[in-house]
């Protein structure tokens, strides 16, 4: 099981907010049937521990239980579930099949339908331009999500209402996440979660904010709603239970206060670190340089000192050939001394003893 408390803190609002929702009009010991559409991390079943929650999404997952169905045409019969979530999915879809998927949420629930996400709102739009923007100047990268949200634009919560109520549902929304500390805050996440080294602090963090601000982050304008729909007479939640006044707690702003510094602290190390590596990549790359040219006069010598060898060879070889001609020179040399040894003898004997002269 995972610890929800160290979910990131944007995660943690969106379902705490719906779970707490629905805890507040569930019956005594009531265990529901729930529909997560667009669900695939099954992070919900953290959050409604006792209920059992079916996922449907269009892509896949390890997560048990999942059914891969598109939420516009839904693959279960009418009224098949208690409650019918979807979190921060509808801003995804297509803006000519909105209409659809809530729809088809609304077909199959029986008590409840909650759409929880962002909505347009001139300020929730301007905090994901600066955010889009943060990413790419300081972390480099292109968030999909927020890309598909910008491209899709973000859906009318009065629209939604509207047409949940036209359904005879009774509706109500309940908004979180101040949007300005949003921004902030998902500034400060995103930054962590791209900062290995700070994978530790961040989950220090988001249990500090889940447990000390989330009931009172919902001072208006707020980044997201959720859209809560009661059917066939079930009661709506107030939500006076779920959340507290949206005042700060004493302290917390000197705590967030602290992590920032630290964080710059921490961004400032990094920079020099960087400087230093960038350094020494230099000194690496020199270093191997010289290694390189080493290896090649290396080589050469290796190339030079066998072509001497093999020339030596040779010459040995030439040596050995001199040397056998040279012994047999000798043997000839033996074979002449002895063979004109012997005609001397001859002779001597031809010519008799000398005689004394006259």
């Amino acid at each position: 099981m995972i610890d929800v408390l160290e979910l990131p803190f944007d995660q943690y609002q969106r379902y705490k907010l719906v779970a707490d929702l629905l805890d507040e009009v569930r019956p005594p010991g009531a265990r529901w049937s729930v529909l997560d559409v667009g669900g695939r991390t099954a992070l919900l079943r953290a959050f409604l521990p006792r209920d059992r929650v079916t996922l449907v999404d269009l892509e896949a997952s390890p997560e048990p239980g999942l059914v891969l169905g598109d939420g516009a045409r839904l693959p279960f019969a009418t009224a098949s579930f208690d409650a019918v979530t979807a979190f921060d999915t509808l801003e995804h879809v297509p803006p000519p099949r909105r209409e659809a998927f809530v729809a088809e949420c609304r077909r199959v629930a029986r008590r409840y339908v909650a759409i929880a996400g962002p909505c347009q709102h001139p300020a929730v739009e301007e905090a994901e331009r600066l955010l889009q923007r943060f990413l790419k100047d300081k972390l480099g990268v292109e968030h999909r999500f927020l890309e598909e949200h910008r491209h899709h634009g973000l859906p009318d919560r009065g629209s939604v209402e509207a047409q949940l109520s036209a359904s005879g549902a009774r509706v109500t929304s309940v908004g979180h996440g101040s949007v300005e500390r949003w921004l902030a805050l998902m500034c400060v996440s995103m930054y962590m979660d791209y900062t290995y080294e700070l994978h530790g602090v961040a989950a220090r963090f988001f249990r500090f904010y889940n447990e000390n601000l989330y009931r009172s982050d919902h001072r208006a304008p707020v980044y997201r709603h959720a859209i809560l729909a009661a059917l066939d007479g079930a009661p709506l939640p107030s939500g006076r239970g779920a959340l507290a006044p949206p005042e700060t707690p004493p302290g917390a702003v000197a705590r967030i206060t602290e992590l920032a510094f630290e964080l710059v602290g921490f961004e400032r190390a990094s920079l020099r670190l960087r400087e230093e590596r960038e350094v020494l990549r230099g000194m690496v790359a020199t270093l191997k340089e010289d290694l390189e040219a080493h290896r090649r006069n290396l080589e050469l010598a290796l190339v030079e000192g066998n072509n001497a060898r093999l020339q030596l060879e040779a010459a040995c070889v030439q040596i050995d050939r001199v040397r056998e001609i040279l012994r047999e020179n000798d043997a000839k040399i033996t074979e002449l001394r002895r063979e004109l040894s012997g005609r001397w003898k001859n002779i001597k004997r031809a010519i008799g003893p000398r005689r004394p002269p006259p």
